[in-house]
This record gives structure tokens, C-alpha cells and sequence, in this order.
């Protein structure tokens, strides 16, 4: 089957459950796939600063699609190929809703991870998963004092907002305040922890110039993940393959119904489809 690139979600899809690493058996499935000639593109909702370490030493994964479509790039060249992003205005007031608080929060933009100093420097005091403890502990970030005052005086825009252990007193009115920005798409299960995009992004969109740029089209890609923000490249790709972790939705919408994530669902599916392996 001529697939000429791999479509390839992280979280829940091809990493181990300490969402740190992708496994080897994954990492070999999709080593032998590059040697036949296929491009692995990362696709996810991760920003740059929180890929697998395995991805980022390995230069022949070059093409990376960020923050679910807020920025790709040429990771060789440092080109931005697509980008969208909160404007810095629109940046500095999802700031002021929970900076101040000592809440703890990641804030992607410009292909980096941004805290807030104070709460950067009491991190121990909050419950993280371990690939954020993983950025934090290589200082992967950068530490400001405002966060508001740095996206206007920069004039920089927000890719995504990651929240977490928000307190149960300030949850509802938080997500409430978000929603009524009218410009931010929160994703599914918020509570005590929140994680919202600009809902301007478009991760389609930025799929698609990336792959005017390749000269590639749907028909010749597989397309692998097990989330809502997933689905649409599963339904378009000529092998649309779901995490059997995936919800009911995303696995109606496959082609092929991997095993889950943490049986290397993602080797099955390439050694199935692309190393021709039964």
C-alpha cells in the first residue's frame, strides 16, 4: 500500500503510561517505517517544549504539527510553517482570570512552556503528571514574574493554557470566565484540571499546509490517535487507525482498531499496514 507518511499522535496513542517515552516496540515500528521511506509527522495537542525525547533526536522526524494545529514547524530550519495563535491582547486577559492565585499553570506559546515564577518555584506543592514534572526538572521553561505584562510588552500569542489542581472553590467560576471570552475551545473533562486552545485553531487546516508544502494528500498517509481532536485526520486518512482506548466515536471513525496504547497499539497497526507484518 503506497502510505507515504504517518500521521502520529503522542498521548494515549504511542507513548508509555508515564507519558514520557514512546515504546520501543513503537519506536522500532516506526524507525523500520522511516527506512522504507514513510514521514513520521508528529500530530498533537502537545506543545514543542513537551516532545518525546525520542522524537527530537531523531532528524529525520522533521515536520512537527504542535499545540492541535496552533503552530508546525520545520524543526531543521526553525521555519514556521503554520501558525495560530490568541492574539497578545486577547492573551494578556486569559491571564489575568488565574494569575496571582498560585494556580499552576503551563502556558505554550512561541514553541515554549512559560510559568508563572512563583508558582514555578513551589511546584513540589503541586500534583503534576510526569512528563510536565519531566520539562519542569530539565528547565525546559521560562519563568516570568507576569504573565499578562509579558504577552503585551512581547507582543507574543498563547498556542494552549494547561491548569491544574485548580482548587474546587475556583473551578466552575474559572471555566465559566474562559467560556465567556468567546475565543477559547475548552477541551473535554474539565474540572479540577483545565486545558484550553484558542478556538480559532485549526488543526485540519494546519495538516493541510503542511501538506501543500510536502506535496502530499490524505490518500497517502496513516493517520493514528485515540482523541476527539484526532478524529478528523482518522476519518480523512486512507488508514484512519484508533487506540482501542479510544472513545466509541473516535473508534467508529477508524478504519482499524488498534490495541490500546499500552499494548503498542501504534507497532500493531504499522507492522500491519506499512512492514506488511501478520
Amino acid at each position: 500500500m503506497d502510505i507515504r507518511a504517518i500521521l502520529l499522535d503522542f498521548d494515549g496513542t504511542s507513548l508509555e503510561s508515564n507519558q514520557l517515552f514512546i515504546s520501543k516496540r513503537n519506536m522500532k515500528a516506526l524507525d523500520l517505517a522511516m527506512k522504507k521511506g514513510v514521514m513520521v509527522i508528529p500530530s498533537t495537542g502537545r506543545s514543542a517544549a513537551m516532545f518525546p525525547p525520542q522524537i527530537e533526536a531523531d532528524p529525520r522526524i522533521r515536520y512537527w504539527i504542535t499545540s492541535n494545529g496552533g503552530r508546525v514547524i520545520d524543526i531543521q530550519t526553525g521555519e514556521i510553517i503554520y501558525e495560530s495563535t490568541l492574539t497578545p491582547q486577547q492573551s494578556a486577559q486569559v491571564c489575568r482570570l488565574f494569575e496571582g492565585q498560585m494556580i499552576y499553570g503551563e502556558i505554550a506559546a512561541q514553541g515554549r512552556i512559560y510559568m508563572e515564577k512563583e508558582v514555578s518555584r513551589n511546584r513540589a506543592n503541586y500534583h503534576i503528571p510526569p512528563h510536565h514534572a519531566w520539562v519542569l526538572n530539565h528547565e525546559r521553561h521560562v519563568e516570568l514574574e507576569n504573565l499578562s505584562r509579558f504577552f503585551l510588552h512581547e507582543n507574543a500569542g498563547i498556542e494552549k493554557v494547561n491548569l491544574y489542581g485548580v482548587p474546587e472553590e475556583k473551578q466552575q467560576p474559572l471555566i465559566k470566565a474562559l467560556d465567556e471570552t468567546g475565543f477559547l475551545l475548552i477541551t473535554e473533562g474539565a474540572g479540577k484540571n483545565i486545558q484550553f486552545f484558542p478556538k480559532s485553531q485549526d488543526r485540519c487546516e494546519a495538516i493541510d499546509t503542511l501538506f501543500q508544502k510536502l506535496g502530499l494528500d490524505y490518500s497517502q498517509v496513516m493517520a493514528l490517535g485515540d482523541s476527539t481532536l484526532d478524529m478528523p485526520s482518522i476519518k480523512k486518512a486512507k488508514i484512519g487507525v484508533a487506540m482501542s482506548n479510544a472513545p466509541r466515536h473516535v473508534r467508529d471513525a477508524a478504519d482499524y482498531i488498534a490495541p490500546p496504547y499500552d499494548q503498542d497499539g501504534a507497532a500493531d497497526a504499522i507492522e500491519k499496514f506499512i512492514l506488511n507484518q501478520d
